[in-house]
């Protein structure tokens, strides 16, 4: 097994006794990422059955890290991502963290839904007795004590009317907590959303030895000393871990440091362990889409504003012949091939106007607005192909750098670059928009 290692640490306030070693392994927002994303090679990273790999094969070779998560799990675009949501639960579980911080979107369906979960949550600031506000953990005989501050002004229940549990603004709570665990000789890391400057100005960190701060968009920033504190910044949607190798003084405090960033390409193989989880997942996925497929059928009573690409090529012969020999043409072929022709988040960007009225609802019914069409990126045709021509398309045309970026951004299509890509699908006006046009 290839574990992809990128050396981004160094050493930091050598000095003291030895007090202990630990290994800390942490990581950001996953961001409903359950597996990695297929849509190219580079994007083709992290994944939870791989995950589950790299810390089977820690385990097994006799390391025993802490292991801490800031949250941010979830995503919550389409009715379907519960079910992903909650296979990301009990796919966290079956990675044995020891600490889970808890983000407002981690909340979308109440905080008993994450308490049911059983896994270690941690919100020290949250207004309520479901979450706790710290986990104690103890490894290789060092203490350590995980907080995590969950930004009271982000959180969706402002403004709202009515009662609902909130998260306090007060960190004099948090300062004292922190302050006993120094005192007990415990090693402290808070988790926030905040950046490094703002947790700085906004929290108490003179009692905290790591800082995990904001996830970046999937890459992981190296470690740097903030006075006394080791900041942390963890990278998004699940692709990498941080493993930090730490040595403590004899005061409990960080004498030097190493840290790696280990990414989980396809060198990584998924856990054995973890296929009946997997196909437990899928088999839900399908089963919701089947249902949801039904309910749209009965609905279909009105007339769909989408006409189908086969209308646009009795006046666009050229523009016709030039999509059917792009791969725009096999989009949704594509998904079938991997199986996913029934995961909602991939079936969007692979068809015409899925879970839009009117769009895409399966091979049967829709046959027609399969596949990435003219109506993809020019929009509903019924009106115009019946007008004959006379009635105008919606003006997204005016900048279609940015029709493409709705399905070539950069979770998907990392290296999209207009200019380049155009060329490949070019029909109708030849001239190429100004870039950013």
């Amino acid at each position: 097994m290839a574990l992809c290692l990128l050396a981004s640490g160094g050493t930091s306030n050598a000095g003291g006794e030895p007090g202990g070693e630990l290994m800390l392994i942490y990581s950001g927002n996953l961001d409903g990422e359950l597996e990695p994303c297929g849509c190219t090679a580079e994007g083709d990273l992290g994944g939870i059955k791989r995950r589950v790999t790299l810390m089977d094969a820690w385990r097994t070779e006799g390391l025993s890290p802490v292991l801490i998560s800031t949250g941010g799990l979830f995503r919550i675009d389409l009715p379907a991502d519960r079910i992903t949501n909650r296979f990301i639960l009990s796919g966290m579980a079956a990675l044995d963290y020891d600490a889970i911080g808890v983000q407002w979107t981690d909340l979308t369906y109440g905080a008993d839904f994450l308490r049911d979960s059983h896994l270690p949550f941690v919100a020290s600031n949250w207004q309520g007795r479901n979450v706790a506000a710290k986990r104690v953990i103890e490894r290789d005989g060092v203490r350590v004590v995980y907080f995590h501050w969950l930004p009271p002004e982000a959180s969706p229940y402002q403004g709202m009317k009515g009662e609902h549990r909130r998260a306090d603004a007060d960190t004099s709570g948090l300062a004292k907590s922190l302050a006993d665990a120094k005192r007990s000789g415990s090693l402290t890391v808070l988790g926030t959303t905040l950046t490094p400057e703002t947790a700085a100005r906004r929290l108490p960190l003179d009692d905290v030895d790591i800082l995990i701060a904001q996830s970046q968009f999937e890459q992981f920033a190296a470690p740097r000393r903030m006075g006394n504190t080791l900041i942390l910044r963890p990278g998004s949607r699940g692709q990498r871990l941080g493993r930090l190798n730490l040595r403590l003084d004899a005061l409990g405090m960080i004498a030097d440091w190493r840290h790696h960033v280990v990414a989980m390409p396809d060198g990584v193989p998924d856990a054995p362990r973890m296929t009946q989880w997997y196909d437990a997942y899928n088999e839900a996925l399908r089963v919701d889409y089947g249902k949801r497929v039904a309910l749209k059928k009965k609905a279909a009573t009105t007339q769909s504003p989408y006409a189908g690409g086969e209308t646009c090529q009795q006046c666009h012969p050229k523009a016709w012949a030039a999509w059917q020999s792009s791969r725009h043409a096999k989009a949704l072929d594509a998904l079938e091939d991997v199986g996913k022709s029934f995961d909602a988040n991939c079936v969007g960007c692979h068809s015409v106007g899925f879970e839009r009225p009117g769009g895409f609802i399966d091979n049967e019914l829709t046959a027609h607005l399969q596949h990435v069409r003219c109506e993809s990126c020019h929009g509903p045709a019924r009106e115009h192909v019946e007008s004959g021509g006379s009635t105008r398309f919606e003006p997204q045309m005016a900048r279609p750098v940015t029709v493409c970026q709705q399905c070539h951004n950069r979770a998907h299509s990392p290296s999209f670059n207009y200019r380049e890509y155009w060329p490949k699908i070019q029909h109708g006006k030849e001239m190429i928009p100004p870039a950013g046009g």
